[in-house]
């Protein structure tokens, strides 16, 4: 049974066409190369193979690397124009309003990415809270603790909550924990992973149905 709802916020809660989430990608990537000395085919190499096994590259930066100015990293990665990508949806809104669960963000950016993405989006309203990468102590998904963490905000077990996200792995490790996985997989490009999908977050009602009749 379905008790409360935790969401993913990018490419999650808006369209990953929306060209957002992959200026975010190259941002890191950038980063990664000026820090590493390297160059930006060589970081973004790494950071598909090598950062995967510690989470995020923040997490792999830190611990491989020894990295330690969070603040300049979050600064640099995440754009302050958003806007400049996203535009409000009025359905978003609606469909949240009519989630009969509570609900939360666990994202692995930072508070203030999520602020604005969730301004912008005007949703903010209806979450009870954003789970943000220094809420897990810089380490997100997919560590346990994170989802522990989230499960506990919302008042139930993780066997009572639907996870939504765009990224399989993260999706894989909440499953393992007995939890309920959703891919939003706009592009249908994650066939094969054995976890329901959709193609949109605004499909979710048609989902809950599906799954609560």
């Amino acid at each position: 049974m379905i008790r409360a709802i935790l969401f993913d916020l990018d490419n999650t809660l808006y369209p990953a066409s929306s060209g957002l989430d992959r200026e975010i990608d190259r941002r890191m990537t950038v980063f990664t190369a000026r820090y590493l000395g390297i160059s930006e085919q060589e970081a973004h190499l790494l950071r598909k193979t090598d950062a995967r096994r510690h989470g995020t590259t923040l997490q792999w930066l830190r611990e491989v690397y020894g990295f330690h100015d969070i603040e300049e990293y979050i600064v640099e990665v995440h754009p302050q124009n958003v806007s400049s990508f996203l535009s409000y949806d009025p359905r978003l809104a609606e469909m949240l309003s009519q989630l009969p669960y509570p609900k939360a963000i666990l994202t692995n950016s930072p508070i203030e990415h999520a602020e604005r993405v969730l301004e912008c989006l005007k949703v903010r309203f209806y979450f009870d809270a954003v789970l943000d990468i220094r809420f897990n102590q810089f380490r997100g998904k997919p560590y346990p603790e994170a989802y522990r963490q989230a499960a506990h905000m919302l008042g139930t077990r993780i066997e009572e909550v639907l996870f939504i996200d765009d990224l399989p792995p993260y999706l894989t490790a909440f499953k393992a924990l007995g939890g309920h996985p959703l891919l939003v997989d706009e592009e249908g490009k994650h066939t094969d992973v054995g976890i329901p999908s959709i193609p949109t977050v605004l499909d979710l009602p048609v989902y809950l149905e599906k799954i609560t009749s």
